[in-house]
């Protein structure tokens, strides 16, 4: 997945019940291995967040980081991580819930951090801009 770019203005979200997807502005560290653009591209993520549980924005921003739960495992900012042996998926849906295909994602933004619970998680595509990765997103989920 790529990661989010520092500068990004706020990411996308369009759910129904069962499916959740994001879109964002990519790190330009990432422009190689998802590339190429053309010059005038501005790359977009759209991501696919399948049989999606629980989702939602929240705190900490990337300057509260270091406060989040998770920061001493490793979250960092402007990334994107799964994490593995989540307390919020053993917590909300019992211990036997990772075995049952719950899985936790964060994203992490300037001024949010993003997660969600759900099956799977792909990348659906790379655009030239902004625009093009929300009409994808809405067309995922009609």
């Amino acid at each position: 997945m790529p990661s989010p770019a520092a500068d990004t203005p706020e990411p996308f979200v369009v759910a129904n019940e069962r499916r959740v997807v994001i879109a964002y502005r990519i790190a330009a560290t990432d422009f190689e291995r998802f590339g190429p653009f053309d010059e005038d591209d501005d790359p977009f993520c759209a991501v696919e967040f399948s049989a999606a549980a629980f989702h939602q924005f929240g705190p900490p921003n990337d300057e509260g980081l270091y406060a989040h739960p998770l920061s001493a495992q490793g979250l960092r900012g402007y990334c994107a991580h799964e994490i593995v042996n989540s307390s919020l998926v053993a917590d909300s849906w019992g211990p036997a819930a990772a075995q049952e295909g719950y899985r936790h994602y964060v994203l992490t933004f300037q001024d949010s951090t993003y997660e969600c619970v759900a099956a799977d998680c792909t990348v659906v595509g790379i655009y030239g801009n902004g625009d093009i990765a929300a009409r994808e997103a809405f067309s995922l989920c009609k």
